[in-house]
């Protein structure tokens, strides 16, 4: 069995990531079993579920260990498969990095180079996550996990250790809830609008629009001028996403904007 794999490419700026996660698909749906990606971006987990979203033959599960992750595995399997056996497996785990940041603080994106450094197959790590001074925590495949148990390294001076832990024993980050956020601004600039969202300086929500690592409708978005209009997605990588609800022009000429912030 083939799914249409011109019709989900069609248009996608993921066509080389599409084709690798059709062919686990196919490959579900033709020897009648489970199959695990690596983990993807929260962009591409979008473009997956509305390319997949009319296909009858299968059905795609996302996890990504712990409610409100980014980085999540897909599950593909046979439309009608019984996901709730208890032979159904999650091929995930988690590890601590422990170590003693209290006068070398360091950030997430720090943990995820020592660990590609100690464990190269980076789709095979998911979200990252501080843990105070004491180092950080990581979902992570199963394999990758068990390889990196028991390991020691070195991030800057800190000396770490690595430790696999079940899902259960983490410090999972608590999901945040939803919330309207109300705001007036001068203009509708995506740096304003995400400002006030994400409750960063405007200088800040540029500096991450210059790293690559804010994006409009799941597309990058280089330009901190962009105007944003209603119904519009903003994620900022790290912080959630943001969407546009309204957008009134007042007596003042300023905008009032109303943000459902996720």
């Amino acid at each position: 069995m083939h799914l249409p794999k011109e019709k989900i490419l069609f248009k996608s700026p993921f066509r080389k990531e599409l084709e690798t996660l059709i062919h686990f698909a196919e490959k579900a749906l033709n020897h009648r079993e489970v199959i695990w990606s690596p983990f993807v971006s929260a962009q591409l987990i979008e473009e997956v579920k509305n390319k997949f979203r009319n296909l009858n033959d299968i059905s795609l599960l996302f996890e990504g260990g712990f409610p409100g992750a980014e980085r999540k595995r897909i599950c593909f399997l046979r439309s009608g498969e019984d996901i709730n056996s208890p032979s159904f497996d999650i091929p995930i785990k988690g590890i601590y990095i422990k170590g003693n940041f209290l006068f070398d603080r360091a950030k997430q994106n720090d943990f995820r180079i020592v660990l590609h450094e100690l464990h190269p197959q980076a789709n095979e790590i998911g979200d990252i996550w501080l843990i105070r001074d004491r180092g950080a925590q990581a979902i992570c495949s199963r394999n990758c996990a068990d390889s990196l148990n028991q390991k020691n390294g070195k991030l800057r001076d800190v000396e770490i250790s690595i430790q696999a832990l079940d899902i259960s024993e983490m410090e999972t980050p608590v999901s945040r809830p939803e919330k309207i956020i109300n705001t007036v601004e001068a203009s509708t600039r995506i740096d304003a609008i995400a400002s006030a969202g994400f409750g960063l300086s405007r200088s800040k929500i540029t500096t991450q629009i210059k790293k690559g690592n804010l994006r409009l409708n799941w597309a990058l978005n280089e330009q901190p001028s962009k105007s944003v209009n209603i119904g519009d997605l903003i994620h900022l990588e790290k912080k959630g996403s943001l969407k546009i609800l309204n957008i009134d022009k007042t007596k003042k000429e300023r905008w009032r904007i109303k943000l459902l912030r996720q």
